[in-house]
C-alpha cells in the first residue's frame, strides 16, 4: 500500500513566488530519489493562508525512508535546500497511510 508524505512550508514574508518558482525543480529531485509528486497547493483561507502544501507518494514506509537517505547525500538536493532554505520561515512533513475508504491508495 502507497503511503503520502505532506509537507507544509511556511514562506518568508513576500518568497511564496519564488518558492512557488522552484516547484520543477523540487518535482524532478523527488522524482529522482524515488517519490512520485501528487500535487502542491497554497492554503488561500483559513488558517496558514499563504503556506505551501506538497503531497508525495511512495511506494510504502521503507521506500520513503530510503529517499530520505539518498536525499541526505545527494548533492543536487543539498544545493536545493540550500538555495530555497532563505524562503523558508518553517516547515513540517507527516506521513499518511490511507483509510480504506479513500481514493488514494
Amino acid at each position: 500500500m502507497s503511503i503520502y508524505v505532506g509537507t507544509q512550508v511556511v514562506p518568508t514574508p513576500g518568497s511564496l513566488p519564488g518558492l512557488l518558482a522552484q516547484g520543477e525543480r523540487y518535482n524532478k529531485l523527488v522524482e529522482k530519489l524515488g517519490g512520485k509528486p501528487v500535487g502542491g497547493w497554497t492554503l488561500s483561507l483559513g488558517q496558514g493562508q499563504g503556506t505551501l502544501a506538497l503531497l508525495v507518494s511512495y511506494p510504502d514506509l521503507s521506500a520513503y525512508q530510503a529517499a530520505t537517505a539518498k536525499a541526505e547525500k545527494d548533492s543536487e538536493f543539498q544545493k536545493f535546500v540550500v538555495d530555497v532554505s532563505p524562503l523558508v520561515a518553517g516547515m513540517n512533513s507527516a506521513v499518511y497511510t490511507p483509510a480504506p475508504t479513500s481514493a488514494l491508495q
